[in-house]
C-alpha cells in the first residue's frame, strides 16, 4: 500500500529532497508594499494625458508607477488665440525627483506652442530653483504672474475628460 501525500505536504517536501527533486517553491516577486517602494524605472512606468474640454481648458500630464500611484503630474492651460500658457501645478513624489520627470512634461505642454508667453501659479522653494534651470535649458520664461486670458477663465464641461495612454516624452 502506497500512501500519496497532498503536494507541497512536509512529506512530499521530505520524499522530494529524499529523491533530488527541488523542493523550493518557485521565487515570486513581491511587488512593493506602496509606490514609494517602487525605484525609478521607465521600463515600470505609464504616461498619461488628458486633453482639455475647451480650446484653452485645463490639460494633464502623469506619469505613473505599476500600481497606478501618480507619481509625476503637470496640469496647465493654453490658449491659441492669445498665444498664452500657464503652468498650474506640477508635482513629482520626492523619490522620483532629479530625473527629468518635471522637465519632460514641461516640454511636452511647451510642444505646439511656439512664441507664446508663459507664466505659472506662485512657485514653492524647489519650483524656484526648477523654473530658472528650465529657462536656460528652454527659452522660455516662467514668470509666476499667472497670467489667464478670458479664454482660459471660460469653465467648461464637468464631467471627466478621456484620458489617453501616451508614449513616455523624451528625456
Amino acid at each position: 500500500m502506497t500512501y500519496d501525500a497532498p503536494r507541497g505536504s512536509l512529506w512530499q517536501r521530505l520524499a522530494d529532497a529524499f529523491h533530488g527533486r527541488d523542493t523550493a517553491p518557485p521565487a515570486r516577486l513581491k511587488p512593493p508594499f506602496n509606490s514609494l517602494e517602487w525605484k525609478v524605472d521607465p521600463a515600470n512606468e505609464t504616461w498619461h494625458h488628458r486633453a482639455p474640454k475647451t480650446p484653452a481648458g485645463m490639460q494633464e500630464i502623469t506619469a505613473c508607477a505599476p500600481d497606478g500611484y501618480d507619481f509625476a503630474r503637470l496640469v496647465w492651460q493654453s490658449c491659441a488665440a492669445c498665444r498664452l500658457g500657464l503652468i498650474l501645478k506640477i508635482r513629482v513624489t520626492e523619490t522620483w525627483q532629479r530625473h527629468g520627470y518635471a522637465s519632460r512634461m514641461v516640454r511636452f505642454a511647451l510642444r505646439d506652442c511656439e512664441g507664446y508667453r508663459w507664466t505659472t501659479t506662485p512657485q514653492s522653494q524647489d519650483a524656484q530653483a526648477f523654473f530658472p534651470a528650465l529657462t536656460e535649458v528652454t527659452g522660455v520664461a516662467f514668470p509666476r504672474d499667472a497670467e489667464l486670458c478670458e479664454h482660459m477663465r471660460l469653465r467648461g464641461p464637468r464631467e471627466a475628460r478621456p484620458e489617453q495612454l501616451l508614449d513616455p516624452p523624451p528625456a
